[in-house]
């Protein structure tokens, strides 16, 4: 029994150790980071919530995966990044490990609740600059280029996300929960509008996996054993629109966000998941496409938690009640 471990042990080191760094890192951060999300936040926060709020648990450990897979591809593929910082901007190299760095450890402090506020503000603001330093920058150089407005639509939603469940951690000040309140709504209506247009591309390129539309010159499809690939993409595409419809009315904002979500985890499961195991060793057409709807779930579930539970309606006192009232 020792020698059969030992040999398993043995033949586990070498395959560890013969897959490469570009491709082992990306995989050992999001596995890694899920593990220690369920071991700590998750199996504290589980209990808490029901129904469907119990699925709103997962927005801070879906995104947070997200987060360290985008990190390590900073550090395995850093001289590539670097080329993605401004010119005007100077020491690019140094730029490409800082963001990997503040990723990673963003990821841990979400995974672990620890400061997790404080990470998701600090990522939503670095998100942010990202749209106004490189995808603003990027679309005006190239305004029909469909590619550039889905990454500055993806960003932005991922930073209203963000910002929107660090929002939570304002005190009891009139200010700071006016302020709260208004960050929230933006950060409502910025999601609706990126999701209603990535619904529409759902209608416009049926052919490709559903959620985020493409990028690059890559097509990437569902897996070949489900059937009615062009049913699901239009199913999609209507539940999008449809969760964009309920963000921009308060009334239904949180229960669309939950649905957003879910859907997102659901095609996570059934496409996302198969996709990354079928290109196990390309990352960026793979495991990338996974981490990034990992963030998308993540913000939906963010944006959830961040609103009302319910939206009480004013309620009519009867007439007979007021008069009787006064006479009192």
């Amino acid at each position: 029994m020792l020698n059969v471990s030992h040999d398993l042990c043995q033949f586990a080191s070498l395959l560890v150790f013969s897959i490469p760094n570009d491709v082992f890192w990306p995989y050992f951060a999001g596995a890694a980071t899920l593990v220690i999300g369920l071991a700590t936040s998750i199996k504290n926060r589980i209990g808490q919530a029901s129904g469907i709020d119990k699925f709103i648990v997962f927005g801070p450990l879906s995104f947070a995966i997200g987060m360290a897979i985008f990190g390590a591809d900073h550090f395995v593929a850093a001289k590539f990044v670097a080329m993605i910082v401004p010119s005007w901007i100077p020491g690019h190299l140094f730029w490409a490990y800082f963001v990997g760095f503040a990723l990673i450890a963003a990821a841990l402090s979400l995974a672990t609740s620890i400061r997790w506020r404080l990470a998701a503000a600090l990522l939503g603001i670095m998100i942010f600059i990202f749209v106004l330093t490189i995808h603003i920058p990027n679309l005006f150089a190239a305004p029909h280029d469909k590619t550039r407005l889905t990454i500055l639509l993806r960003d932005l939603s991922l930073s209203a996300g963000a910002l929107a469940f660090a929002a939570l951690q304002t005190g009891a000040d009139f200010s700071l929960q006016s302020f709260r309140s208004k960050l929230i709504t933006l950060a409502r209506f910025v999601i609706a509008i990126s999701i209603a247009v990535f619904g529409v591309d759902h209608f416009l390129d049926p052919t490709f996996a559903p959620g985020f539309p493409q990028e690059g010159t890559a097509i990437i499809t569902m897996p070949t054993w489900i059937p009615g690939h062009a049913f699901w993409a239009y199913l999609t595409g209507a539940i999008f629109i449809g969760c964009a419809l309920g963000l921009m009315s308060r009334r239904y904002a949180r229960l669309a966000a939950t649905i957003l979500g879910i859907t997102v985890l659901i095609l996570i499961l059934f496409v996302y998941i198969p996709l990354t195991i079928a290109k196990a060793s390309d990352v960026a057409n793979g495991l990338n496409y996974l981490a990034i709807h990992f963030a998308l779930a993540g913000a939906a579930f963010f944006l959830a938690e961040a609103l009302p539970a319910a939206i009480a309606e004013p309620v009519a006192v009867p007439e007979i009640q007021r008069s009787s009232v006064r006479q009192v």
